[in-house]
């Protein structure tokens, strides 16, 4: 299964770190993030075969994104991300969901304080589903790529003029995928997922 690579999130600690440079608070950025991802019980079903209910650990989710900050606490950007859970239902190997998606976001900041803000907004894009798992009496190893879309809000701190750590809420979402098996039985099921993330942004002093 693809991992998305970390690089991203690197690069936006490292220039974290590093940099002494302040920007007019509007203009190009970008960062990453990391978080917890939590599935709902899940019903994985089939007309041939029935259906199973399934259970899922807590996963991860990670990414990066890259984006425009307009100065009018208004924000465009576009986001690469991966999230996982593993099954605690059924067997097989490392059974598993694993998401990646590609969106175009938008934001709103609303300060509430000098240094905080409380941000909302949501996006868009495509999702590229795989289930890793041995259930209703049959290996399954497949994909589709299918419509997705989120929602966040969450707190801002701008620990620098170009620099800002957030704590958020997401709800992911994709359209719910039909997968083929290679007898031709079809199973389908749901992708919702719940997200708390840490992010970090660097606004670039161009």
């Amino acid at each position: 299964m693809p991992r998305l690579p970390a690089l991203i999130i690197s690069l936006g600690i490292f220039l974290t770190l590093t940099t002494n440079a302040y920007a007019e608070g509007s203009g190009i950025y970008t960062g990453g993030f990391v978080g917890a991802t939590l599935r709902p019980n899940t019903v994985l079903s089939s007309p041939s075969l029935g259906s199973q209910i399934m259970d899922f650990d807590v996963g991860y989710t990670l990414g990066g994104f890259v984006g425009y900050d307009f100065g009018n606490n208004f924000r465009l950007e576009g986001e690469i991300s991966y999230r996982e859970n593993e099954i605690s239902t059924g067997g097989g190997e490392d059974p598993q969901v694993g998401t990646s998606s590609f969106m175009f976001n938008g934001y709103y900041d609303l300060p509430l304080a000098k240094s905080f803000n409380l941000y909302f907004g949501g996006g868009f894009g495509a999702a590229t589903a795989q289930l890793e798992t041995i259930s209703l009496g049959q290996a399954i190893d497949t994909s589709k790529t299918l419509f997705a879309y989120q929602l966040e809000t969450g707190i801002g701190w701008n620990i620098k003029p170009n620099v800002t750590f957030s704590l958020g809420y997401r709800f992911f979402d994709a359209s719910d995928p039909e997968f083929v098996l290679p007898a031709g039985q079809r199973l389908r099921m749901d992708l919702e997922n719940h997200e708390l993330n840490l992010k970090m942004r660097y606004l670039f002093n161009l």
